[in-house]
Protein backbone atom coordinates (compact mmCIF):
# COMPACT_ATOMS: atom_id res chain seq x y z
CA UNK A 1 0.00 0.00 0.00
CA UNK A 2 1.14 3.56 -0.63
CA UNK A 3 -0.27 6.66 1.08
CA UNK A 4 0.30 10.10 -0.38
CA UNK A 5 -0.43 13.43 1.30
CA UNK A 6 0.56 17.10 1.15
CA UNK A 7 3.28 18.37 3.50
CA UNK A 8 1.87 21.87 3.92
CA UNK A 9 4.64 22.91 6.32
CA UNK A 10 8.02 21.22 6.37
CA UNK A 11 9.83 22.23 9.56
CA UNK A 12 11.82 19.00 10.03
CA UNK A 13 9.51 17.89 12.84
CA UNK A 14 6.81 15.71 11.28
CA UNK A 15 8.17 14.16 9.22
CA UNK A 16 11.32 14.17 11.30
CA UNK A 17 14.23 12.59 9.36
CA UNK A 18 17.01 12.95 11.94
CA UNK A 19 19.08 10.42 13.84
CA UNK A 20 18.88 7.73 11.15
CA UNK A 21 15.09 7.44 11.34
CA UNK A 22 12.20 9.20 9.68
CA UNK A 23 9.16 9.48 11.96
CA UNK A 24 5.62 10.65 11.37
CA UNK A 25 4.15 11.07 14.83
CA UNK A 26 2.19 14.30 15.26
CA UNK A 27 0.69 14.74 11.85
CA UNK A 28 -1.73 12.81 9.66
CA UNK A 29 -3.81 11.29 12.44
CA UNK A 30 -7.59 11.36 12.70
CA UNK A 31 -8.74 14.67 14.12
CA UNK A 32 -12.42 13.76 14.25
CA UNK A 33 -11.96 10.28 15.73
CA UNK A 34 -14.13 8.87 12.94
CA UNK A 35 -12.19 9.03 9.70
CA UNK A 36 -8.87 7.16 10.04
CA UNK A 37 -5.83 8.79 8.54
CA UNK A 38 -2.36 7.63 7.56
CA UNK A 39 -0.87 6.88 10.98
CA UNK A 40 -3.90 4.75 11.88
CA UNK A 41 -4.09 2.97 8.51
CA UNK A 42 -0.47 2.35 7.53
CA UNK A 43 1.17 -0.96 8.38
CA UNK A 44 4.72 -2.19 8.32
CA UNK A 45 5.94 -2.44 4.73
CA UNK A 46 3.61 0.31 3.44
CA UNK A 47 5.00 3.45 1.83
CA UNK A 48 4.18 7.00 2.95
CA UNK A 49 4.90 9.78 0.48
CA UNK A 50 4.83 13.47 1.39
CA UNK A 51 4.49 15.88 -1.52
CA UNK A 52 5.00 19.63 -1.64
CA UNK A 53 2.24 22.10 -0.98
CA UNK A 54 1.58 25.64 -2.13
CA UNK A 55 2.59 27.43 1.09
CA UNK A 56 5.91 29.22 1.59
CA UNK A 57 6.81 26.57 4.18
CA UNK A 58 6.62 23.71 1.69
CA UNK A 59 8.50 22.64 -1.44
CA UNK A 60 5.78 23.35 -4.01
CA UNK A 61 3.41 21.18 -6.04
CA UNK A 62 4.85 18.38 -8.16
CA UNK A 63 7.74 17.75 -5.76
CA UNK A 64 8.68 14.89 -3.45
CA UNK A 65 9.42 16.11 0.10
CA UNK A 66 10.03 12.58 1.40
CA UNK A 67 9.18 8.91 0.99
CA UNK A 68 9.46 6.30 3.72
CA UNK A 69 8.77 2.60 3.94
CA UNK A 70 7.16 1.96 7.34
CA UNK A 71 9.48 -0.36 9.29
CA UNK A 72 7.85 0.14 12.72
CA UNK A 73 4.48 1.30 14.01
CA UNK A 74 4.00 2.07 17.69
CA UNK A 75 1.64 3.89 20.00
CA UNK A 76 2.64 7.37 21.08
CA UNK A 77 3.06 6.00 24.59
CA UNK A 78 5.66 3.51 23.34
CA UNK A 79 7.22 6.15 21.08
CA UNK A 80 7.89 8.44 24.05
CA UNK A 81 9.30 5.54 26.09
CA UNK A 82 11.65 4.47 23.32
CA UNK A 83 15.09 6.04 24.00
CA UNK A 84 15.55 6.66 20.26
CA UNK A 85 12.61 9.09 20.20
CA UNK A 86 11.92 10.24 23.78
CA UNK A 87 13.63 13.60 23.27
CA UNK A 88 13.02 13.99 19.56
CA UNK A 89 12.39 17.53 18.33
CA UNK A 90 8.73 18.33 17.85
CA UNK A 91 7.41 15.85 20.40
CA UNK A 92 4.05 16.92 21.82
CA UNK A 93 4.57 15.85 25.43
CA UNK A 94 0.88 16.23 26.34
CA UNK A 95 0.29 13.17 24.15
CA UNK A 96 2.95 10.99 25.78
CA UNK A 97 0.41 8.65 27.41
CA UNK A 98 -1.74 8.16 24.31
CA UNK A 99 -2.23 4.47 23.57
CA UNK A 100 -4.73 5.02 20.75
CA UNK A 101 -2.56 7.39 18.69
CA UNK A 102 0.35 6.11 16.64
CA UNK A 103 3.78 6.96 15.30
CA UNK A 104 5.22 5.59 12.08
CA UNK A 105 8.95 4.91 12.01
CA UNK A 106 11.28 4.17 9.12
CA UNK A 107 14.94 3.40 8.70
CA UNK A 108 14.36 3.11 4.94
CA UNK A 109 13.56 6.60 3.70
CA UNK A 110 14.64 9.42 1.44
CA UNK A 111 14.05 12.93 2.73
CA UNK A 112 14.60 15.94 0.47
CA UNK A 113 12.94 18.89 2.22
CA UNK A 114 13.66 22.18 0.46
CA UNK A 115 15.65 20.32 -2.22
CA UNK A 116 12.61 18.25 -3.21
CA UNK A 117 12.95 16.77 -6.71
CA UNK A 118 10.16 16.81 -9.27
CA UNK A 119 8.31 13.56 -9.84
CA UNK A 120 9.04 11.55 -12.94
CA UNK A 121 6.69 12.48 -15.79
CA UNK A 122 5.08 9.04 -15.64
CA UNK A 123 4.13 9.66 -12.02
CA UNK A 124 2.31 12.82 -13.05
CA UNK A 125 0.20 10.94 -15.62
CA UNK A 126 -1.42 9.08 -12.71
CA UNK A 127 -0.86 11.61 -9.95
CA UNK A 128 0.85 10.31 -6.86
CA UNK A 129 0.44 13.84 -5.56
CA UNK A 130 -2.60 14.52 -3.39
CA UNK A 131 -3.72 18.14 -3.24
CA UNK A 132 -5.86 19.35 -0.40
CA UNK A 133 -6.80 17.61 2.85
CA UNK A 134 -6.66 13.90 3.68
CA UNK A 135 -4.64 11.41 1.66
CA UNK A 136 -4.64 9.32 -1.50
CA UNK A 137 -4.08 5.56 -1.34
CA UNK A 138 -5.65 3.94 -4.40
CA UNK A 139 -2.56 2.92 -6.32
CA UNK A 140 -2.03 -0.36 -8.15
CA UNK A 141 0.81 -2.66 -7.12
CA UNK A 142 2.41 -1.98 -10.51
CA UNK A 143 2.30 1.76 -9.90
CA UNK A 144 3.81 1.36 -6.41
CA UNK A 145 6.56 -0.91 -7.75
CA UNK A 146 7.33 1.60 -10.51
CA UNK A 147 7.50 4.49 -8.03
CA UNK A 148 9.76 2.56 -5.63
CA UNK A 149 12.00 1.52 -8.53
CA UNK A 150 12.24 5.17 -9.66
CA UNK A 151 13.01 6.35 -6.13
CA UNK A 152 15.56 3.67 -5.24
CA UNK A 153 17.19 3.84 -8.66
CA UNK A 154 18.00 7.52 -8.22
CA UNK A 155 18.42 8.19 -4.52
CA UNK A 156 20.13 6.58 -1.56
CA UNK A 157 18.48 6.00 1.79
CA UNK A 158 18.87 9.00 4.08
CA UNK A 159 18.67 12.76 4.26
CA UNK A 160 19.26 14.66 1.02
CA UNK A 161 18.34 18.17 2.12
CA UNK A 162 17.30 20.48 4.90
CA UNK A 163 13.69 21.32 5.80
CA UNK A 164 11.95 24.11 3.92
CA UNK A 165 11.91 26.13 7.16
CA UNK A 166 13.82 24.91 10.20
CA UNK A 167 11.86 25.12 13.42
CA UNK A 168 13.80 26.06 16.61
CA UNK A 169 12.83 22.69 18.15
CA UNK A 170 14.15 20.78 15.13
CA UNK A 171 16.98 18.31 15.73
CA UNK A 172 20.29 19.24 14.15
CA UNK A 173 20.71 18.72 10.43
CA UNK A 174 24.37 19.66 10.69
CA UNK A 175 25.40 16.10 11.51
CA UNK A 176 23.48 14.25 8.84
CA UNK A 177 24.08 10.52 8.92
CA UNK A 178 25.94 9.13 5.94
CA UNK A 179 23.68 7.96 3.20
CA UNK A 180 23.61 4.28 2.42
CA UNK A 181 22.52 2.56 -0.76
CA UNK A 182 19.10 1.02 -0.87
CA UNK A 183 19.11 -2.70 -0.10
CA UNK A 184 18.42 -5.03 -2.99
CA UNK A 185 14.75 -5.57 -3.74
CA UNK A 186 13.28 -8.97 -2.92
CA UNK A 187 11.60 -9.36 -6.29
CA UNK A 188 13.16 -8.23 -9.54
CA UNK A 189 11.15 -5.46 -11.17
CA UNK A 190 11.32 -3.57 -14.39
CA UNK A 191 11.97 0.17 -14.10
Amino acid sequence: MLYSYVVEHDYGLSPNPTGGFCTLAFCKFSRDGITPNIVELARMGDWVVGTGGKSDTSAGHGRLVYAMRVTEKMTLRDYFRDPRFARRGGNVHEWSDEADMFALVSDHFSYFGAGAPRFAQRHLDHPIEKRGPRHRSRFSEEFIDDFVCWLEGRYTVGVHGRPCVEHPDCDSFDEMRPRRPCPPRRQPSRC
